[in-house]
């Protein structure tokens, strides 16, 4: 089926030249309420909208795009008889939107034609009967053309039945949505037609009591395309939640998911949590956790957690916890057990200070057993340099396996005699030619091996972390440092365990004099993962002004804000500078203007930037703002942003430069 020779879906008569004459009459009229012995409507809902966004760029060419939407939109609301028995809502939406782009190689132009329509239907909400019922059926389409031949045409249409069962004690309801989508689609007059047929059907019961939930769903998606993505879904999810004693409970929760067909797996997930108050100021917190997935390979996953935690004086909590996991899959089995101890401390008013501290460590041990066996490797390329020394491609390499020959694969080299093999940090390995033997600089090597993708390893993991903060009110600090420290008691080397620290110190100064709130503040921040570091200091104020109002302004607000960050890593440092002014000024009860001025500066030094980024600028300036007259609303939003960005590219530094000016704004227009 050829796209151009289909009629649209969507509209049958030519454009929306009727449009015009339902805004100019909306405009200018108000609706009321009609009222017959059966039959009530409350008043008509209409509203009328123009909205406008353009966009100028311009960056090694230039572009201009601009998109106008013209429409209304008709809401109305009534009953049969009494509200309780039969009470509808219709929505309708009708919209027109055309569009221009233009750039220094080409030019086109597109119109489209959109209806959104929702009716809905409930009977029998509020009456005595057993049973209530909610209607409802949508649709939106959308048809679009374009100059250059492009067409987009789609419907979706949705229908929804719901049954409510009035019962007291265990209210329920049973739902069928069914879900349609026909798509064409072509980029150009030469493009070939895209097409998206698809049906999605779906089953729902829900069910609600004082302490249980209950909910059940099935889902098919029927795709009538040549994609062939069909698909059945099943899901149950049950929780229940028993209360008892003083500040005690249960609560236990059960999801089951399985999928058929297009990307099938299945899921199941238990969840089971207990809270006991033991004394006013003990109690113990106890949870298991299960889950398995399976999708191409099965993994299971069992987590038990127990905590004791003691309060004294409001102001000291004690916590003692334990945590077991087991992780099981076919390509990796895994153990951890976790003891800890952690402390808090919060006083709000020692000698008019606010004090935090905190004080916590753990230890754990983790067993893991690779089942992923090993990665063979044939024919690795390597040229050997002057130093004569290689470096072969893959960890946890297995040395016995090793084999090495010329680039033919005829001649092979003798280990101790051609080369030696040694090991290398990280786990790596290295071969090294010896001299007066067969292998020269400037031969080409290939070496074949046998390689473990994740080796086998017991290791334990000490934690420790504290952290102080003080609050005067005029004057914060805080500070905290975490830390995890990674041994190796068995298995495969050390590459694999990852010793952390995150270590932050903060501080600021908050003063107010009339009008006036200012903050200056500092931190430092230490970052270390697996053996990367980087320190980063940040340097901020803030300053926020407030003018006088009187009874139709409420005076002008002013907030500055500037930011200075430096990053200190191995080979790259990053500093940052951020300044922003805004204000928000109301001249009018309905009137708001909310001008902005900002820009950033960043600036990268390192050996790890050769041919990238070395200076980033950005500058953003704009007004944004809405003005409401009785029942006309405008909001509009303008922004100017201009980047440029230099890079290290060779032989010589490069320097681009982006603008863009984007200009929107929505006109609405109410009838009550």
């Amino acid at each position: 089926m050829v796209l151009g020779e289909t009629m649209p879906r969507i509209m049958k008569y030519p454009g929306y030249s009727w449009l015009i004459f339902t805004m100019i009459a909306l405009w200018t009229t108000n609706s009321s309420a009609l009222s017959w012995e059966e039959l009530t409507f409350y008043p008509t809902k209409f509203e009328a909208l123009v909205d406008f966004d353009g966009t100028n760029r311009r960056k090694s060419g230039s572009s201009r795009e601009i998109e106008w939407r013209a429409g209304v939109r008709i809401e109305q609301n009534g009953y049969v008889l009494d509200p309780g028995i039969a009470l509808f809502h219709l929505d309708i939406e009708p919209m027109y939107t055309w569009g221009d782009f233009e750039s220094s190689d080409t030019s086109r132009d597109s119109s489209g034609e959109l209806l959104n329509y929702l009716l809905q239907l409930n009977l029998f909400r509020e009456t005595p009967g057993p049973v209530g019922f909610d209607l409802s059926a949508q649709r939106s389409t959308n048809f679009n053309t374009g100059s250059l031949g492009s067409r987009i045409d789609n419907v979706i249409d949705t229908k929804r039945a719901t049954v409510n069962w009035k019962n007291l004690a265990f209210p329920t309801n049973l739902t069928y949505e069914e879900r349609s989508l026909e798509e064409e689609f072509r980029s150009s007059l030469s493009s070939a037609v895209s097409e998206r047929d698809e049906t999605l059907k779906r089953w729902i019961i829900k069910g609600r009591s004082s302490k249980l939930d209950l909910r059940l769903e099935h889902k098919s998606l029927d795709d009538r395309t040549n994609r062939d993505q069909d698909y059945d879904i099943d899901e149950g999810n049950i929780s229940h939640h028993l209360p008892w004693g003083n500040n005690s409970h249960l609560r236990s929760r059960f999801d089951y998911y399985d999928r058929t067909g297009f990307n099938a797996n299945k899921r199941l997930t238990f969840d089971e949590f207990a809270r006991i108050q033991h004394t006013p100021n003990l109690y113990s917190r106890t949870s298991y956790h299960y889950h398995s997935i399976k999708q191409n390979i099965k993994n299971v996953e069992h987590r038990g957690i127990f905590e004791l935690n003691h309060q004294l004086y409001k102001n000291l909590n004690t916590k003692a916890h334990t945590n077991i996991t087991s992780r099981n899959s076919d390509n990796i089995d895994e153990d951890k057990w976790l003891i800890g101890l952690d402390g808090k401390y919060n006083k709000q008013d020692l000698f008019g200070v606010s004090v935090t501290a905190g004080l916590g460590g753990s230890y754990q041990e983790t067993d893991r057993v690779s089942n992923q066996g090993v990665v063979e490797v044939i024919d690795e390329s390597h040229v050997v340099p002057l130093t004569g020394s290689v470096i072969l491609n893959q960890r946890f390499i297995l040395t016995s396996t090793i084999i090495v020959t010329d680039e033919t694969g005829t001649l092979v080299y003798t280990e101790g005699s051609d080369y030696t093999v040694f090991p290398l940090a990280g786990d790596l390995t290295q071969l090294q030619a010896i001299p007066g033997g067969r292998i020269d600089t400037g031969d080409t090597l290939l070496v074949s091996y046998q390689a473990q993708p994740l080796p086998s390893q017991m290791f334990s993991t000490i934690r420790t972390n504290y952290n102080l903060g003080i609050d005067l009110g005029w004057m914060r600090f805080s500070h905290s440092d975490n830390i995890s420290d990674d041994k190796l008691m068995s298995g495969a080397g050390e590459s694999f365990l990852n010793d952390t620290r995150n270590t932050i110190t903060d501080i600021e100064f908050r003063a107010e004099l009339a009008s006036i709130d200012t903050l200056v503040g500092a931190a430092r921040r230490f970052t270390l993962a697996g053996g990367f570091e980087s320190t980063t200091y940040t340097s901020r104020q803030v300053l926020s002004w407030t003018t006088s109002s009187n009874t139709s302004s409420r005076g002008i607000q002013w907030n500055l804000n500037a930011t200075q960050s430096f990053t200190e890593q191995e080979s790259l440092d990053t500093d940052l500078y951020r300044i922003e002014l805004s204000a928000n000024w109301r001249p009018y009860a309905r009137l708001s203007i909310h001008p902005i001025l900002g820009a950033w500066k960043r600036y990268d030094t390192g050996d790890t930037i050769n041919g990238g980024r070395r200076d980033d600028e950005f500058i953003t300036a704009g007004v944004r703002g809405s003005w409401r007259y009785r029942e006309l609303d405008l909001s509009f939003n303008y922004h100017h942003d201009r980047r440029t960005t230099s890079t290290y590219a060779q032989p010589a530094g490069s320097t681009t430069e982006s603008i863009e000016d984007r200009l929107m704004f929505t006109l609405r227009r109410r009838f009550r």
